[in-house]
């Protein structure tokens, strides 16, 4: 939930030790086996080599079959890390006579191992490069030989640099800076503390230490040294700390989690409200009948309205414009966007519902997807734009609309466009550089472009509320007006082009005047809309905005 929203999750980086505990409870389970089925030790030990060796084959195949993403999480493609240790294990201690000349060729591996591990600390890329295809279990191998060299090099001078005490103090609590350095990174951010880089480093990494050594001395050597002659005693407190757990996170946990504004009402509305493909038959042309089906009423404008580029259409709340006329067929609406345009689509399919004779609604909208593409964007770390984002509105986007052929056709993105970005040259830029702007102009203009070489009649660029994640006010990037102010004028160039097939609808205005922006009960994770309160934004405002749009009125 929290990437829906936008932000770092707190424990993004409890998936390795999924990882290792999955590994906690296999191994032990493999190695009884294995002892009870070879008893000669070399068998063991060729048993377990060609473990790791399949393991870490399978790293590059899942690479090129299932992708990056697959070969960097999955348990399968990481296995041989921990497989290579196991190795290590059994070839066990070095014999203390260990000859002269192998004890010299020992002593230049571990430097040479722990240069190359700098390098690929430096030069791996923090998304794509060798992590992402499939070369981590070379890693494995490398930090495998460094500790075997180092066990064969006793007294040389990096055995005696790593045997620092500092440094051997910190590989006794590393496994709680691995723990606690994530949350501490997260929330002790530039967002919250104003600090240039090198201070905020060295702020994140003392309190990331000093919790570490807390967490040592009151709970990990504590547990490490208790005596377990009481089993009964040992289950209650294990039940009893999981409980507690589950009790805090129940407490301290948004209720609004997961993906409320989908549900089954809500899943059978979007179904049945879904555009029948009308395959190879001819279209009834979108023309009104007779009777108008809303009562009449009058254009007009009040002072303080927004003003716009000349030639592009905003529909503003502080227009009431003429009646709608009733139409000979359902005009077809298309939704395309993240998951926020998914949440008012849900609205739109509802109403739909009740208006069968009006509208027709699909939901074409894909999670965790701005319109924006390539390269990496920062949400409290850098991570790439998903491939499939770019696949999606590159041509499955397209040729979904194409099947559908839509009057009309909604695009809306809350924060993904708004967040820093990085691309070829690795340069950090924002909404307001210009190599940014040019980016997401050309991005914008291209998606319309071939929407409307689709056949698509109207392209409606919603602008989107400003969010704010649980209502938690962290001054993230994503809730900087100024931010969207940049997306909203590259609609309004767009639309301000074309201005008989593009319009932008302005949302914010329309909350701003029924003061709905800082609604909690509308919005509860204070970035999607429920269902209903999107129904209810659809029928008294998004919905008719939509039809004006595809019959070309105002």
């Amino acid at each position: 939930f929290a990437d829906a929203a936008g932000q770092p999750s707190p424990v993004e980086h409890f998936w390795s030790l999924a990882i290792e505990e999955q590994f906690y409870w296999l191994w032990p389970l493999v190695f009884v086996a294995l002892s009870r089925r070879a008893t000669d030790p070399g068998r063991r030990l060729r048993f377990v080599v060609w473990a790791t060796v399949a393991t870490g084959l399978s790293a590059p195949a899942i690479a090129a079959v299932w992708g990056g993403d697959a070969v960097y999480w999955a348990t399968p493609a990481r296995a041989s890390e921990i497989l290579v240790g196991a190795v290590v294990a059994f070839i066990g201690h070095p014999r203390r006579a260990t000859e002269a000349v192998q004890r010299r060729l020992w002593r230049w591996v571990a430097p040479a191992g722990l240069a190359m591990l700098a390098l690929a600390v430096v030069l791996f890329p923090s998304s794509g490069g060798p992590a992402f295809a499939g070369f981590l279990p070379l890693v494995g191998l490398l930090s495998a030989a460094v500790l075997f060299a180092l066990e064969r090099s006793a007294g040389s001078p990096t055995h005696r640099l790593l045997s620092l005490r500092p440094l051997v103090g910190l590989g006794r609590i590393s496994y709680g800076v691995y723990l606690f350095h994530w949350p501490v990174f997260v929330v002790i951010d530039r967002r919250r503390f104003d600090l240039d880089d090198a201070p905020l480093l060295a702020v994140r990494l003392l309190v990331s230490v000093g919790l570490a050594l807390v967490s040592y001395y009151a709970l990990e050597r504590p547990i490490r040294t208790l005596e377990l002659g009481r089993p009964r005693l040992v289950a209650t407190w294990s039940l009893g700390g999981t409980a507690a757990v589950v009790l805090v996170s129940i407490a301290l946990v948004p209720a609004a989690v997961g993906d409320y504004w989908s549900s089954k009402a809500v899943d059978e509305a979007v179904s049945a409200a879904r555009i029948d493909p009308p395959g190879t038959a001819e279209l009834i042309p979108l023309v009104p009948s007779s009777a108008p089906t809303t009562p009449p009423g009058t254009t007009t404008t009040r002072p303080g309205m927004p003003t716009t580029a000349p030639g592009t259409s905003i529909t503003s709340p502080e227009t009431t414009a003429a009646p709608l006329p009733r139409l000979e067929r359902p005009v077809r609406i298309v939704v395309g966007g993240d998951s926020t345009a998914e949440a008012l689509g849900a609205g739109l399919a509802l109403w739909a519902g009740e208006r069968p004779d009006l509208a027709q609604v699909s939901l074409l909208a894909t999670v965790g997807c701005g319109f924006l593409r390539g390269g990496d964007l920062f949400v409290g770390d850098w991570r790439p734009v998903a491939p499939t984002c770019d696949e999606w509105f590159g041509s499955r986007f397209i040729a979904e609309v194409e099947a559908v052929r839509p009057d009309v056709v909604m695009l809306h993105s809350t924060s993904w466009d708004v967040l820093d970005h990085r691309w070829e040259d690795g340069t950090v830029r924002n909404p307001f550089d210009p190599e940014f702007v040019g980016r997401l102009s050309a991005d914008y203009a291209t998606l319309t472009e071939r929407l409307l070489e689709a056949g698509v009649t109207r392209v409606v660029w919603v602008r989107q509320p400003v969010p704010n994640p649980f209502w938690l006010g962290e001054r993230q990037d994503q809730e900087d007006p100024s931010r969207h102010q940049v997306v909203y004028d590259v609609v309004d160039d767009i639309a301000a082009a074309r201005p008989l097939s593009v319009r932008v609808v302005d949302l914010p205005a329309w909350l701003a005047s029924e003061d709905l922006v800082d609604d909690r009960d509308s919005r509860p994770d204070g970035v999607h809309w429920s269902p209903t309160a999107a129904l209810d934004i659809t029928r008294r405002f998004l919905g008719e905005q939509l039809v004006r749009a595809a019959l070309g009125i105002e």
